[in-house]
């Protein structure tokens, strides 16, 4: 109920008039849903008076980084073994988005990352209403490609640090600020206006966990071990105690003790759980 007041509160105010939160974030690979992890973080905050502010940090994963993920973001894991974990920096984001109007490029992208690491620290996301630059160029424009970097050349918006994230947060304002005064026209466009345009809606929500069985959504929602009989894809079933992350619809993921390591498992291979 809220988030719809949250909407409903921002989506008739034109967008010159609303808080932007521009988010970025670097990861140990591309998805989410299988147990990649943020690595790094950006939130540029524009108020309507112009004001800005940033929050950006690096994070611990937890996990190795992905060999084509490193070649793009240039991320050394040692350097990221001193970071905080992403809970220890939650609040730097969450205050940063708070109120404001979240933008993204590729937006669904960025939100399954803060979704599961919100899930992951146990706390509940604040609802915003989010923006994708993606979805807007590519319903609204006619550019033969629309990666951040091609509009930024498009528009003719200077680049900063490529595939960091507080270097892409500032690109990506001054590409939103660009499409923007193109969109121009005799009247402002709304928040409203925007996101029926882009025809895709984001959330920050994590997945529902009422599709667990009983011990694996305890161990979700408390943070408490479960051991579990797991076969692997040769029929091999081991017993495993595993401190929990998250969960989706398709696999549990956490810390497995017997590896020593974070790893995913498919809920359909999962034999037998119980809290440890």
């Amino acid at each position: 109920m809220r988030a719809m007041k949250v909407e409903h509160q921002l989506t008739r105010r034109p967008i010159h008039e609303v808080p932007l939160a521009f988010v970025d974030v670097e990861t140990t690979g591309l998805w989410a849903e299988s147990g990649d992890r943020v690595c790094e973080v950006a939130v540029l905050r524009v108020e309507p008076d112009g004001s800005e502010s940033v929050f950006s940090s690096l994070a611990n994963p937890g996990r190795p980084i992905e060999p084509a993920a490193r070649a793009v973001n240039g991320l050394d894991e040692r350097e990221l073994a001193g970071a905080p974990l992403f809970r220890q920096i939650i609040e730097g984001v969450t205050e940063h988005i708070t109120d404001a109007v979240v933008v993204a490029h590729n937006a669904e992208f960025d939100a399954a990352f803060l979704a599961a690491e919100y899930a992951i620290a146990r706390q509940a996301p604040p609802e915003v209403v989010v923006l994708d630059t993606l979805a807007l160029a590519r319903r609204l424009f006619s550019f033969p490609r629309n990666n951040l970097g091609a509009l930024a050349l498009e528009f003719g918006a200077p680049q900063s640090n490529r595939h960091r994230a507080e270097g892409d947060v500032r690109t990506l304002r001054r590409v939103f600020d660009a499409m923007m005064d193109r969109l121009g026209g005799h009247a402002p466009w709304t928040v409203g206006d925007l996101m029926r345009a882009q025809q895709v809606r984001v959330s920050l929500a994590p997945p529902s966990t009422r599709h667990l069985t009983e011990p694996l959504r305890y161990a979700i929602e408390t943070g408490c071990p479960v051991t579990i009989c797991y076969e692997d894809a040769f029929g091999q079933v081991t017993e495993r105690v595993v401190e929990p992350l998250w969960a989706n619809r398709t696999y549990f993921i956490g810390f497995c003790r017997l590896v020593r390591g974070q790893r995913t498992f498919r809920l359909d291979r999962i034999d037998d759980a119980w809290v440890t």
